[in-house]
């Protein structure tokens, strides 16, 4: 797929574009080498004592809902499991990758809460179609919306604009931005996922989340993340610059298996993990 000019400028060609640190990479790299011990990726993991602490916490919190405590990332790991382990660590060092985004903009709080809800919906869609590795689904719903974050970072003054022009004349964002950038913030964050070298499937979701059916290749995962991205904004649970809650997918909602009956447990379950783990990932008051 051809890339537009301007989305290889912001991403490609930019020294504001934060980079993945070492360890998340160190961490992947040893879960994929069939030689690595739990006990080396634990001990690569507690080389960073925020993130030991994070997953810890995440691994002990109503997000699994386990009966005993976990205390070592070598118990986590086999509770867990290696492909959650990793999807985890990356979600949990993505948080910090962005500084300086003026509040005028986004407040970067409620920014994470929408990110956080969508990827909690995300999760509990796949666990209700009993997809394996939920919490892939629950990193989709984290980075959906991370393309916005480049485009705030890197052209605030035309990012006010869009905001202002969406707002004032009731449209939604991204097709402002489509129109005046000729892209928008999804095919900006899938741009950006491949520029950190992210697997394909990770990548067409957050490219495809406003168009779910126009991806050949992940259509299941896009759908659930696209369902999620509805409901975290039905239940006004942060906001990532989006004044109006997008138009969902028929499609998409009959694909990723959800029905009303099944609404209203996963709302309360949402609510549930919600205050618990957006304490985890951004910390403070909720």
């Amino acid at each position: 797929m051809t890339m537009h000019p301007e989305i290889e400028s912001l991403v490609r060609n930019s020294s504001r574009v934060p980079t993945l640190p070492t360890v998340y990479f160190r961490i992947r790299d040893a879960i994929d080498n069939p030689r690595a011990s739990f006990e080396n990726i634990a001990e690569i993991t507690s080389s960073d004592q925020g993130l030991t602490a994070r997953l810890l916490r995440l691994a002990n919190s109503a997000f699994y809902g386990y009966p005993s405590s976990i205390s070592s990332i070598s118990e986590a790991l086999t509770v867990i499991g290696l492909q959650q382990f990793r999807d985890l660590a990356l979600s949990t060092c993505i948080i910090d990758l962005f500084r300086g985004i003026p509040s005028d903009l986004i407040e970067m709080r409620s920014f994470w809460q929408h990110c956080v809800a969508t990827g909690l919906c995300a999760r509990l869609l796949a666990q209700e179609r009993r997809e394996s590795n939920s919490e892939r689904f629950f990193l989709g719903g984290l980075l959906h919306d991370i393309g916005r974050l480049i485009l705030y970072q890197a052209r605030p003054e035309e990012s006010l604009e869009i905001l202002r022009e969406a707002k004032a004349n009731h449209r939604l964002q991204f097709l402002v931005e489509r129109e005046r950038l000729g892209f928008d913030h999804a095919d900006l964050g899938g741009a950006l996922l491949e520029q950190w070298h992210l697997p394909k499937s990770l990548i067409e979701v957050v490219r495809r989340h406003h168009d779910p059916l126009q991806t050949a290749t992940n259509p299941g995962e896009t759908s659930i993340v696209h369902v999620a991205d509805f409901l975290a904004h039905s239940l006004q649970l942060g906001t990532t610059g989006e004044q109006f809650v997008p138009p969902l997918c028929a499609e998409a909602w009959e694909s990723c298996g959800a029905s009303r009956p099944t609404l209203p447990f996963l709302v309360e379950q949402v609510e549930r993990q919600y205050h618990d783990v957006t304490h985890i990932f951004i910390g403070g008051n909720n």
